[in-house]
Parts: structure tokens; sequence; C-alpha cells
């Protein structure tokens, strides 16, 4: 009789464990995660038990390859996102996006995202997350930063196309959505990723823009930035987050410091040569809004940032 009421508790209890797992239990779906960010997003959330995660990939090779290793985490290629149902969906992360000024490209990333939109208008899914970018801003004076009430003024093909996906899906998307306005990813800031492979490589620096102020962030922070916005309740969640470093630093000062770096992995700062073309702007956003919310702050500095890339570059 014991024995019999013990086995009848456990089971009583495993019932309710399971039920407030179920409870907890998030479903993300994160497009571009073939992508450093979107690639980023996923694997941090699917070290948490109580997320299951749909990674879609936008190369096929990818997707063959298959990035992901762990049991809740399902892998599918783009062509898949409009065809099979993946079920009740908390969050999509929408990260998929085109680099760069390329016409043709960024033309079949606004249709993606009309596609994105429409998809989370007719399926269950609750909240949208879009990732735009600081390039939708106007640029500013050094020492200037622009909350979200800024001016819109995008100066690049890039920054208008992302502009242009966030009235879309203002106009557009009938659930809960945010955009994410975030600033440069150290890796995908090209002449910072040029100037460590420069340095390593022992050929000098030519900087033409030594005025030109840069703000730029790791992915580790942009991560967690983005998801503790999926971590607001939803009737708290804001339009429009900003999402960046709060610092803005000169192209001449980010050389500097690559070749300050460079002396602690052993390699020789290399000279770095000057021709002004006289472009002076700058960018920096004020992420208070953010930070008020959910208490998200950078954890990675400049020089720890520059550190990471001549880690990744050397394999250390």
């Amino acid at each position: 009789m014991i024995g019999r009421t013990c086995v009848t508790g456990l089971r009583q209890i495993l019932v309710f464990l399971i039920a407030r797992i179920v409870v907890f239990m998030k479903t993300f779906l994160v497009t571009g995660a073939s992508g450093y960010l979107g690639h980023s997003i996923v694997n941090n959330l699917a070290t948490s038990p109580y997320t299951r995660v749909i990674a879609i990939l936008g190369r096929p090779e990818d997707y063959a390859f298959s990035l992901f290793k762990r049991d809740n985490v399902i892998v599918c290629p783009c062509s898949s996102l409009f065809s099979v149902d993946f079920g009740p969906i908390d969050v999509l992360i929408h990260t998929a996006f085109s680099r760069g000024e390329n016409l043709s490209g960024l033309a079949n990333s606004i249709h993606l995202t009309e596609s994105i939109i429409n998809l989370v208008n007719t399926r269950d899914i609750r909240s949208l997350i879009n990732i735009s970018s600081q390039g939708v801003y106007k640029t500013l004076e050094k020492g200037e930063t622009v909350a979200e009430d800024g001016l819109l003024e995008p100066g690049t093909a890039y920054g208008l196309a992302k502009l242009c996906v966030e009235k879309m899906i203002s106009l557009g998307c009938t659930k809960k959505f945010s955009n994410i306005r975030m600033a440069s990813l150290a890796r995908n800031a090209r002449f910072l990723d040029f100037f460590v492979s420069q340095v390593l490589s022992g050929k000098s620096l030519s900087i033409t823009t030594p005025n030109r102020y840069a703000s730029i962030m790791d992915v580790s922070d942009a991560v967690t930035g983005i998801l503790s916005v999926a971590g607001i309740d939803e009737s708290s969640r804001l339009t429009t987050y900003n999402l960046g470093p709060g610092r803005q630093r000169s192209i001449l000062d980010y050389a500097n410091l690559v070749n300050k770096v460079a002396q602690d992995f052993g390699f020789h700062p290399v000279p770095i040569s000057i021709e002004d073309s006289g472009i002076n702007t700058a960018i920096c956003m004020d992420c208070s809004r953010l930070k008020g919310q959910t208490k998200w702050d950078c954890q990675i500095d400049d020089e720890m940032m520059i550190r990471k890339l001549f880690e990744n570059k050397l394999n250390v």
C-alpha cells in the first residue's frame, strides 16, 4: 500500500513537472541561420532546455552540412519555410538579409520579408522581431547620438532597403512586432576585418577617412541584446529599439588599436598612411530605451572585440 502510494505520488510529481516544462517552453524560428548573426542566435537559444528552435538556412549547402547538432534544433532549408507548418511559434526572429549594396540582393531580401510578413499573419506565430540597421538614420557629427525618434535619412542602398522593410512591417504585420536597429558587427565591418588581415600579413594600412566615426559591437552582445527583447512580455514590447555599444571611435583610432592588440599576439605594428578625403561623418545610437526595459548592456569593449578578431583568424 505504501509502495503504491509512493508510485502514485511520483507519477503526480512527474506530470506536474512535465506540465511546467510545457508551460515555459518557447519556440523560436530564426531566418538567416546560415549567416553570422543568425547562426549565433540559434547557438545561444539551443543551450536552453526550455527552447525549441527552428533554424532556416538560406544556402542549400549549409542545410546538407547541417550546422546545428542539438536535439532541440530543427534545421530546414528556406524552401520549406512556406510549405511546412511548424506549429505554434512564439517569436520569429528575421535576420535574413543581403549585405552590401547589391541592388538585386537587396530587392530579393525585400521580397522575402514581404513573404515573412504574410507568414506571420496567416500562421500561429505570436510575434515578429525584425533585425534592422543603424544605417536607417541620418549621419551625425562626432560626439552625437541618435535615439529611436531620430531623423531617418539612409545614406546607402542597404540602409534604404532596411527602412523600406520597417515600413512594410509597420503597414502590413497584424501581429506584435519590433524592429531592432543594430550597430555593425565586428566581423561584418569590412574595414576592421581588413585592418586585422593587413597587420597579420605585415602590410601597411592606408586610410582615406581617418576622421569618420563608426560604432561597432561584438556578436555576443548583439545576440544577448536581441534575446533580451524577445524576453520582454509581448504586451510591453515596443515597436523600435536601438541596439549598439553606445560608443563611437574614429577609423584612425581603430587602426591604432589593431596595431596595439597585434603586439599581444606577437605581431609588429605596421605603418599607417593617411590620405584624408575630408569625410567626417559619424554614427552612434542611444540605446537607453532597450537598457531601461531589459537592463542589457555591452560586455565586450573595443579592445576585446578586436582581440576576438585576431583569435578567429589565428584559430586560437
